[in-house]
């Protein structure tokens, strides 16, 4: 490989930049391209409200529910095409909590937990030990308030076993109407209050048998947590038999088809109560269950659970598979590099630029419903990588752009087509959270918003310095203005990233890059300004969510809510110090030093190198350090945005320095001299076409 002017990069520094008007009609387009996207999302069908029309409601919970018995098989099968289905996260307040945790979560309509104990009993219609347990849901800044479901509901509520107690019971620790499994069989199963709950035991598929055939109630059976003595977190099954209309439950706590949490069926069951659906409830975080249409099937029903299975764990064989080959292109990027093949390197670095985009777009193929999710889904992300490194090297070649800012303009183009589609590709992708963890079901998580932040400000830092070098100062401001928070609406907006954190991060870091790029001088004042922004732009957002009202508000609007109601306290200092937990771990530490390491090296060695062809580098990524930190800072997933961010960029600027060699020559990007580029580069280089424009 060449290392002069007349190398394999010749031809690509021989080209035109496109024109003023070039760039407007791209613009243009992509912003019909979104707007089109936005109006898909527009039409997609929506769920109806669950309607729970019998006049009682029996809720059977059971331990290990991952799978559907014989039992469930024949219930099922016996109302086919008239059930609803879901599968539901049990999660108390810790992952893997006892299944009394669940129930406790159940009563509650929070999340929370027990402290240990997991063996509840009755004693003369009251739990003896009530008054620790509602120490331990107020421990940690816990905000659950147990007693909320049978304090919600004009009836009493029934409870059948110690476990269904826990969520029956009042404030006061007492249940209005207890029986045993023992007396409840004697009693024939007689259900006097219009809400029921049963902890069945070995008992179970006979009570959910007899109570399937009545036609005077409806019957919701549903996992409530892992069995004794285990802490498997997978989500479990939920139907419910003799409602309507049949098919999928969904709520907009998940937005996910099919995927629920257990206290959304709280809030249904106080709406259902209540007699109104959508009810401003306080202290309840579940939304009232929704159906999406279908005929479901007792074999759809099983296929669903082993979906949802794979998105938690077949995902980790499809990194695995991502993290060996990426070690195997690294060894041999560093091969290629000491034998100045740099053309071999400019590829593999192109690939490390895609992957985010590669790992978002396996979400728009269904490879968790395969029967080998995880051998399908490395072959998903292996076409998407190689078709996409293929795109970005084109666009390279013939936009004369340097190929990590195509892969980073490509990364953009991927995360703001899923945000306007509704963020449809993320949940199924290999950034998605994972259901086990039960936390982020829909718009952008931490990883998300952190390549998606890392990408937009390295095609924002190099489309200020294609406008500076033309001569065109005055647009600079307008441009990056609207393309920074065209992503920060992306990012945060409810019913696309729903990102709140995310948008407190980069919205200041934005004004102040607009204000660097204008040449204004920057002062506290601005700074505490762009600080200000940040707040008042998630604040309108969440206030905008909000206002949509209870049945469909995202996090956005269900914390504006709690802070109305005073409610909010609590949750923001668990996320305080989930941050800061985050941080003082092995790897939170690990992570900071070796992080601290790197951006040493951007900013000692390779910014500097690069300044000829990328004038603004140094700024852009001064942001990119400041997002990091205050992302880390703002964010309950803490030092995960710190390393990725870290990671992302590195990369970036480590593809801009060889991309630099393929154009301009290694030995001219090596020399002490290179860190004025402009000296050295040939005269088809991309400095010189821009010193050519101006």
């Amino acid at each position: 490989m060449s290392a002069t002017g007349d190398g394999p990069g010749a031809d690509v520094r021989s080209r035109r930049s496109p024109s003023r008007w070039q760039w407007i009609a791209l613009l243009l387009l992509l912003g019909a391209v979104f707007v089109g996207l936005r109006a898909a999302h527009g039409v997609q069908a929506h769920p109806v409200p669950l309607m729970l029309s019998t006049g009682r409601v029996v809720v059977v919970g059971l331990r290990g529910r991952y799978e559907l018995t014989p039992g469930d098989l024949s219930v099922l099968n016996a109302h086919a095409g008239k059930v609803q289905v879901a599968a539901v996260s049990v999660r108390p307040r810790y992952i893997g909590d006892c299944a009394a945790a669940g129930w406790a979560t159940l009563g509650a309509g929070r999340r929370t937990s027990l402290e240990g104990l997991c063996d509840p009993s009755v004693k003369g219609q009251r739990i003896p030990d009530w008054p620790q347990r509602l120490a331990a849901a107020a421990a940690r800044y816990g905000d659950a308030q147990p007693g909320t479901l049978a304090a919600s509901v004009p009836g009493c509520v029934a409870a059948v076993g110690p476990g269904a107690a826990l969520a029956a019971a009042r404030p006061d620790g007492t249940v209005a109407r207890y029986d045993s499994v023992g007396q409840f069989l004697a009693n024939g199963l007689a259900t006097p209050c219009p809400l029921t709950l049963v902890d069945p035991g070995e008992e179970a598929d006979f009570i959910i048998g007899v109570m399937a055939r009545r036609s005077d109630q409806t019957l919701i059976v549903t996992g409530v947590g892992p069995p004794a003595g285990s802490h498997d977190p997978r989500l479990q099954v939920m139907y419910i038999v003799g409602s309507a209309p049949a098919g999928w439950l969904t709520s907009a706590s998940t937005r996910r088809t099919g995927v629920i949490n257990l206290s959304d069926l709280t809030r249904s069951l106080i709406d259902f109560g209540r007699g109104s659906v959508g009810t401003e409830t306080a202290h309840v975080d579940g939304a009232s269950l929704q159906v999406t249409l279908a005929n479901v099937t007792a074999a759809d029903a099983q296929h669903h659970l082993d979906a949802v299975g794979a998105l938690s764990h077949a995902v980790l064989r499809g990194d695995l598979a991502l993290g060996i080959c990426g070690a195997a292109l690294l060894v041999l990027l560093v091969i290629s590099a000491v034998k100045h093949k740099l053309g071999l390197v400019r590829v593999i670095a192109g690939w490390a630029c895609i992957l985010p985009a590669a790992m978002m777009l396996t979400g728009a193929v269904p490879w968790y419903e395969t029967r080998s999710p995880g051998l399908f889904l490395t072959m998903v992300v292996s076409g998407w990588g190689i078709v996409l490194t293929v795109i970005a090297l084109t666009a390279a070649r013939h936009l004369n752009l340097p190929v990590a800012v195509a892969g980073a303009a490509l990364t953009v183009a991927a995360f703001s087509a899923d945000a306007a589609l509704g963020a449809v590709m993320e949940p199924g992708s290999m950034l998605n959270s994972r259901p086990v963890n039960g936390g982020r079901w829909y718009g952008f998580g931490n990883v998300t918003f952190a390549v998606y932040a890392s990408a937009a400000l390295i095609v924002l830092g190099y489309l200020a310095h294609r406008l500076r070098m033309a001569g065109r100062r005055r647009i600079t401001p307008i441009a990056l203005a609207v393309v920074g928070f065209g992503v920060v609406l992306c990012d945060g907006w409810p019913s696309m990233g729903a990102d709140f954190g995310g948008v407190l991060a980069l919205t200041p870091i934005l004004v102040w890059l607009v204000l660097a790029f204008t040449d204004v001088r920057i002062t506290w004042a601005r700074v505490l300004a762009g600080g200000a922004a940040a707040v008042v732009v998630a604040g309108v957002i969440s206030w905008l969510d909000w206002r949509r009202g209870a049945a469909v508000r995202s996090h956005l609007g269900v914390f504006f809510q709690r802070i109305l109601d005073g409610d909010a306290e609590n949750i923001v200092i668990r996320k305080a110090i989930a941050a800061g937990a985050s941080i003082v771990t092995l790897v939170g530490i690990g992570s900071l030093v070796i992080g601290m390491a790197a951006w040493i090296v951007i900013f000692g060695r390779l910014v500097p190198r690069l300044a000829g062809e990328f004038s603004t580098i140094h700024t852009t990524a001064v942001a990119a350090l400041s997002v990091a930190i205050l992302g880390t800072l703002l964010n309950d997933g803490g030092i995960t945005i710190w390393y990725t961010m870290t990671a992302a960029i590195a990369i970036s600027v480590t593809a801009l320095w060889f991309d630099a060699a393929y154009q301009g020559g290694l030995a001219d990007v090596l020399s002490p001299a290179s860190g004025n580029r402009g000296d050295h580069l040939p005269p088809g280089s991309i400095r010189s076409l821009m010193d050519k424009d101006t």
